[in-house]
């Protein structure tokens, strides 16, 4: 069975532990962006700076003048990121991550979709079916990882939960 947890830990680190397929899962969708990224393609279509920061403005043009200003930068930060993941994960199935290492593997999750899907939005839609094509199963541990990284940050196992939060 398939599986990926992650619990938080003290200090702010997160313990992640998941099955053997979908480490192997992670670990390739995190060579393929950086390929695509050091390449400048994904397969035989570009890796634009338009797939990797959809839309930051309601105006198409702010967006394009956003992406023109501050497109490299951004670009080379992604690229160290998920270069840094790639180097120091090869697929284990348990590892902790402290918050330098949970940036890294939230800036890999968030921008790997743009592999996979035409148009990329920063928002997910809900599914309506189980993930059935390759890329939806990648899809899907993408969406799902970043999901169990961000709740594993939001709770913290030694202050008691604050009413309204």
């Amino acid at each position: 069975m398939d599986f990926l947890n992650a619990v938080p830990g003290q200090g702010g680190h997160v313990l992640v532990e998941m099955s053997p397929n979908v480490a192997e899962c992670l670990y390739a969708i995190g060579r393929d962006l950086l390929t695509a990224l050091e390449t400048g393609y994904r397969g035989r279509r570009r890796l634009r700076d338009e797939d990797l920061f959809p839309d930051a403005y309601e105006l198409i043009r702010d967006s394009k003048a956003f992406r023109e200003r501050h497109g490299a930068a951004m670009r080379e930060s992604v690229t160290a990121a998920v270069r840094a993941v790639v180097l120091n994960y090869r697929g284990q199935t348990v590892f902790t991550l402290d918050r330098a290492w949970l940036r890294a593997w939230f800036t890999m999750v968030a921008h790997a979709p743009a592999l996979y899907v035409r148009k990329p939005r920063w928002t997910v839609g809900a599914w309506t079916r189980l993930p059935v094509t390759e890329n939806e199963v990648r899809l899907f541990w993408l969406h799902y990882t970043q999901a169990a990284l961000a709740q594993a940050c939001a709770v913290s196992p030694c202050e008691p939960p604050v009413s309204g939060t």
